[in-house]
Parts: C-alpha cells; structure tokens; sequence
C-alpha cells in the first residue's frame, strides 16, 4: 500500500536522531526518575494503595477498575517487595516504553528527526513526568495506546497478519487498563472517514481479527461484572455523571486550558496548528490518521465538560499522537526553538515534581494551592497507620473500623502483615467503594472490642449495636506544613447484635 517515510531518512539525520542515541537519554531519565522514587518521602496516594490490595487476590474484575493494574502491581510486588518503590516501579519503566514506540510511529510516518523529538516530547510532558511517581492506569493506558497506534500504522502500510495480530493485543491490554481504550476503536472509525488508508484498514479482515482479539481478551472482566452487577460499569458511569448534568461552561474551557500544562504548551500548540492544517487542507500524508487518534479524545472530553465534572486526565489518550503530529508540524514549520522550549519547560517540570516528592513533608507553596502543601493527599498516611497501632494496643484490640474508603485503604498497606482486622462502616446499603463491599463491618463484624476511626462520629447512632462506647479523643494527623486530617476515636464493646448501615456522621432525628 504505502512506502515507509523512514526510508527516506539520511545517513546523517538517522546517526543523529538514531534509536541508539534516543534509547540512551531515555534510559537516563527513567534512571532519574527511579532515583527519584528512592528518595520520595511521600506516601501512596489513596487509589495506589487500594490497587496494591487489589494485587493481593488475583480476580478478572475489581469494583471501579479493569484489573491489569493490579495484576502489574502484584507482579511488581513479588520481584521487588511491598514497598512505595516497588509499587511505583512499573510507571517509569512504561512511559520509557510508551516513548520509544512513539519514536518507533514518528520515524515510520515522518523520519527519524520526527522520532525522536517527538519520543522526547511525549517522556517530558508535564503530566508524563507527574505520572511517573505514580502508579496509575493512564500509564498501562498509554502504553496500549502508544503501540496499538503503531500496530495500526503498520496495518496502513501492509497486510502483515502479524501487526493485526498485535493491534488487538494492544486494544485487548488497553480495556484491560482502562475502559477509556475504547476510545482507539472509536478514532479508528474517524481515521477510516478522512484517510482512505486507514479506510481500507478498517474494512479489512486484519481489523476485524484485532477487534475480535480485543473482546476475547477483555471478556473474563465482562464475565466477572455480569456475575458482580456490573459494578465497575456502574462505577465508571457515575464518575463520568459526576454530581448530575448540567450546563457548565466554565468547566469545559477549564479542561481544555488544562491540557496546554499536562500534555505541554508546546506539543498541545502544535496539535491544534495541525487541526488548523487539515481543515485547510494543507495536510502531508499521515497527518489526517494520528490526528484522528489524538483531537476527538480531546474534543469529546471537552465537549462533556460542558455539563458535568472533568478530570484534567481524562484526555489522556490524546498524548501519544499529540506527541508525534504537534513534533511533526511545529518542525516542518521549522520552530525547533519552541520545541527545544517545550522540552525545557517537561525538564524544569520533571526537576520539580523529583525535588518536591523527596521534601514533600516540609514544602510550602502558599500561591500555587489554597493550604500550600501540594502533596497533602501523599502525606501523613504512614504517620495515621503508626498512631492507630499505638491506639489499638492500648484499647486491647485488633480490630479497627474506619468510615472512609481513604482510610482503610492506607491502613491495609501500611499495616500489612501486623494481624489488624480492618473493616468500614458503610452509611447506606449500596456500596459505595470496593472495600465496602468487601469489608463490610455488616457482613464481617468485630469480634470482641473495636477501635472505630472516624472522622466524626455520633455516640447516638453507635448506641444501639454497642453496649460499651467510649470516646478515647481527637487525633491530628499532620499533612504538610499547614493542613491535616482529623479524626475522633472510640472503643467499642459489647455488640448487641447485627450491625446495619447507619450514616455515623448524620444528626440524629
């Protein structure tokens, strides 16, 4: 069908701008950065310590993710241990990959020049070098993301049944890492209106071969919702709902502004003056099919901004062909000094984020949030679980329920093979997060006296299951220089008999 650009690449612009060269940066930065989780005094945030107990029982499904986080997380944890390192371990090493098959899409399309300021682009984004402290699903997403683009591509060149083959392992990963993946399918679809390559691609057999791959792979997660109520569908519709629908422009202009400073002002600028190119028609061949897969995931983020809550990474996906079209358009116009500035502004970025994860507990930035402490949600944590050990020694007792799903998720990380037997108090029948519905203080009370943790609590609404309540007092829990969680402590004894759920927090009638 189609010849490789990288064909035409010279000897000098492939010496300069070679794998060899690029591998050797980025091999240096990942070093960085693993150093950098060494030294990060942070603790896990709320959602990697619940994806680390996740990790512990191997399942198809969890309450509000696809399990490939866990599962990459329990194969970190049996190479590496336990600890925040080996947690965060795979986040470094996947945006590494993600940016080298980036270089791998930038040289096939563009040339080698292309490549690698692209594989660049993309590693030092801003948001990339946030997220590679941390453990999160955007990572495995981009990843899939990243090669099934470059499996497509391939797909657009040959027939080779090898690259369908790998497209729908990508896509099958990618729904495994984040429902979002469907998303690929979907910019396919646009791919094939704009780009009569990529047309022929998906009316092939090599793309229905990959979509069937796909729905093999993503079907035990189908299978285990069907048989646990569709509960991370159910989840992941709440999240998009939000607190209802309703006009909010701000909020879209918000999301869209969002993306300059996650994805870089740079990059971003230069996927914005490719839409302006395509729609002038002024596009080079290749253009149409990676813009397809980066501006509709940012279009229809954007567009639901418009009348409910967006998160900044919500448009995610549209980093790996930001990354290449944004190079490839700003250095066809012959702006290497604005990309040289975007990389400097992802290196400042990736400078600070370092530095400020290893002195995390004492930074101070009044102007850049309300309390100043940016990294109030990583802290203290480690600091709750020692003080509640403490705590229960002296109530006589192992068991601890907490009211929150914050709280027992740390405390099932940080008190980890000490013998606690962690439950939480859910205030209504539905389960509103996973540890409610699977440790459940109604379907697994204590037995004999109890440490409730709360972060407050009415002695009325315990009364009628507990004979013996006594409030042992208040506990402040630093998280920064100037912000902390607090929390109000009881023994409880005596149980009366089954507990229900009882919103602990509500006046009573």
């Amino acid at each position: 069908m189609r010849a490789s650009v990288a064909t035409s690449d010279s000897a000098g612009e492939t010496a300069r701008f070679g794998l060899g060269r690029l591998a050797l940066i980025l091999g240096l930065l990942t070093l960085a950065r693993l150093v950098a989780l060494a030294f990060s005094a942070t603790d896990l945030q709320v959602d990697e310590a619940q994806y680390w107990d996740w990790s512990r029982q191997f399942a198809f499904g969890y309450y509000s993710k696809p399990p490939l986080i866990a599962w990459v997380i329990g194969l970190a944890s049996a190479l590496f241990g336990n600890s925040e390192f080996a947690v965060r371990l795979p986040a470094p090493l996947f945006h590494c990959g993600s940016a080298l098959i980036i270089y791998a899409t930038g040289r096939r399309l563009y040339g080698a020049r292309t490549g690698f300021f692209a594989a660049l682009g993309f590693a030092l984004a801003p948001g990339v070098a946030l997220s590679s402290g941390i453990m999160s699903t955007d990572v495995l997403l981009l990843f899939c993301w990243a090669l099934g683009l470059y499996a497509f591509l391939r797909l657009r060149e040959d027939a080779e049944l090898g690259f369908a083959v790998l497209l729908g392992v990508a896509i099958g990963f990618g729904l495994l890492a984040k429902y979002a993946m469907i998303y690929f399918v979907g910019c396919a679809l646009i791919a094939a209106v704009f780009d009569r390559p990529s047309r022929a691609v998906v009316l092939s057999r090599r793309f229905a071969l990959a979509i069937l791959i796909g729905v093999l792979m993503i079907a035990p997660n189908i299978l285990w919702n069907f048989a646990n109520s569709f509960v991370t569908f159910s989840h992941t519709g709440e999240n998009i709902e939000g607190s209802g629908f309703h006009f909010q422009p701000l909020g879209a202009l918000g999301f869209f502004a969002s993306q300059f400073g996650i994805i870089g002002p740079v990059i971003f600028a230069g996927l914005l003056i490719a839409a302006w190119q395509v729609w002038k028609g002024r596009d080079r061949d290749g253009d149409r099919v990676v813009l397809a897969f980066s501006l509709p995931v940012s279009l229809v983020v954007t567009g639901a901004g418009f009348f409910t809550r967006t998160n900044a990474n919500w448009g995610a996906a549209a980093f790996v062909g930001a990354a290449v079209i944004g190079t490839a358009v700003l250095l066809r116009m012959r702006q290497e000094r604005w990309i040289t500035i975007g990389l400097a502004l992802g290196l400042f970025a990736q400078v600070a984020v370092s530095v400020g994860g290893a002195f995390a507990p004492v930074l101070h930035t009044p102007y850049l949030s309300r309390s100043g402490d940016l990294f109030k949600a990583m802290i203290g944590w480690h600091d709750l679980a020692d003080r509640l050990r403490v705590a229960a020694k002296e109530a006589g007792t192992k068991n601890i329920i907490t009211t929150e799903r914050p709280e027992i998720a740390e405390l099932l990380y940080y008190l980890r093979d000490e013998g606690f037997n962690l439950t939480v108090w859910p205030d209504d029948p539905s389960p509103d997060h996973h540890f409610e519905l699977t440790m459940s203080t109604v379907d697994h009370p204590p037995q004999g006296p109890a440490l409730l943790v709360a972060d407050c609590a009415m002695p009325d609404h315990l009364a009628p299951f507990f004979s013996d309540i006594k409030l042992l007092g208040m506990m402040r829990v630093p998280t920064g220089v100037n912000s902390w969680r607090d929390y109000i402590l009881y023994r409880l004894d005596g149980l009366r008999g089954p507990l229900q759920t009882v919103p602990l927090c509500q006046d009573p009638d």
